[in-house]
């Protein structure tokens, strides 16, 4: 099995943010940022984050706003998050995100120095009908089967804005991750994977007893046992696979809409390296057998708490067929083939902020269009 360097740039992966490890495990540290000047907040409901369209000359945004009309993110160019300032006391469950750097917070922020950030659970907040109740929670995951990043079919309009109406709106990872700037993109990110690790572990899984948060958010420490708990990360491959005629296969999960294709993931095993994960996936999947491997790159997806390890699979031949369980159809595309499936909006491909979108393009060779399928009626 041969293994090459990761090359895929991807929207997700470029690390603008100081964490500030040493800082955050003092028990002040959270405290004395809350209070400083300069300090955003990040509320997130559900995975959801409230985001506006740019205004020209890309100002920060920083109010409060709850209304507006709903836009399809297809017809959005460039999003921004919505940072407040630090209201009341601090809240138990705010987790410090980090500090950006100089370069990157002028991004942001157009300020000289940099800005503290925190994230802070904002249930009920993002009550914008279809908006706040129509995807699928985060926490929820089919057992064994990895979020590729498509997004699901009562969750596709997420509703953000156009730039000529820049009213707030409420927005998860999926929809807008490839249209914040990539700082924005990283931030929301980790906000998302530290914060669904928080609803789901109040308690010590060693004996039962409520944890309480300590190291800014970063940890949860049992009071009964002493046990102390650390985000987790669960490592998942997903690749696009690649026949000797160099076509691509990709499959359309029973999960989504018919016409919605991507590429196959799965998580890694108990005792499993990574490219047998690869092999194994891809053989369940897709009834391919994969002769080659090469890792492209990897990208944190945080639904619920993922590390997307992504790889290029090349077969031995054309044989391939759906498992008919997880996945209804499989097919295989030349370049010509999908660009102009996509463009016709006959097939739907993952989104720009996952790294489907990006392997299937580092196949490809360049960018294919970006075809909202559900505007044309068909579902």
């Amino acid at each position: 099995m041969q293994s090459a360097p990761g090359v895929l740039d991807l929207p997700l992966t470029r690390p603008r943010i100081d964490r500030r490890d040493q800082d955050r495990q003092r028990p002040d540290w959270l405290a004395e940022v809350w209070t400083a000047p300069g300090t955003g907040v990040l509320r997130l409901d559900g995975g959801r984050a409230p985001v506006r369209a740019a205004r020209s000359g890309g100002g920060p945004v920083a109010d409060g706003s709850r209304n507006g009309t709903e836009h399809d993110v297809a017809h959005t160019s460039r999003l921004r998050l919505v940072f407040e300032a630090p209201e009341g006391p601090l809240p138990e469950d705010a987790v410090y995100l980090g500090a950006a750097p100089l370069g990157a917070a002028s991004e942001a922020t157009h300020e000289e120095r940099p800005r503290h950030l925190i994230a802070v659970p904002a249930p009920g907040q993002a009550h914008d009908g279809d908006l706040a109740s129509g995807t699928e929670s985060s926490s929820a995951r089919p057992s064994g089967h990895a979020d590729s990043g498509v997004m699901r079919q009562s969750g596709d309009r997420n509703g953000v804005t156009d730039t000529e109406h820049p009213v707030l709106r409420w927005a998860d990872l999926r929809a807008v991750g490839a249209h914040l700037p990539a700082l924005e993109g990283e931030l929301l990110t980790q906000a998302t994977a530290v914060l669904n690790w928080h609803a789901n572990s109040a308690h010590c899984p060693r004996c039962g007893a409520v944890t309480e948060v300590r190291s800014s958010g970063w940890m949860r420490q049992c009071p009964a046992c002493g046990a102390e708990h650390f985000p987790r990360t669960d490592p998942a491959v997903i690749t696009a696979v690649v026949d000797p005629q160099d076509r691509l296969l990709l499959g359309s999960a029973t999960r989504w809409d018919a016409r919605m294709y991507s590429t196959f993931a799965g998580f890694v095993e108990a005792g499993e390296s990574l490219e047998d994960a690869v092999v194994r996936e891809v053989a369940e999947e897709a009834g391919a057998a994969v002769a080659r491997v090469e890792y492209i790159g990897s990208q944190a997806w945080p639904f619920p708490r993922s590390l997307m390890l992504g790889y290029l699979a090349h077969t031995r031949d054309a044989v391939a067929h759906a498992d008919e369980d997880e996945i209804r159809d499989v097919r295989w595309f030349t370049r010509e083939e999908l660009h102009q499936q996509v463009a016709e909006g006959r097939i739907g491909i993952p989104p720009r902020s996952s790294i489907s979108r990006g392997l299937i393009e580092h196949w490809y060779g360049g960018t294919l269009p970006d075809v909202d399928i559900w505007s044309r009626g068909a579902r």
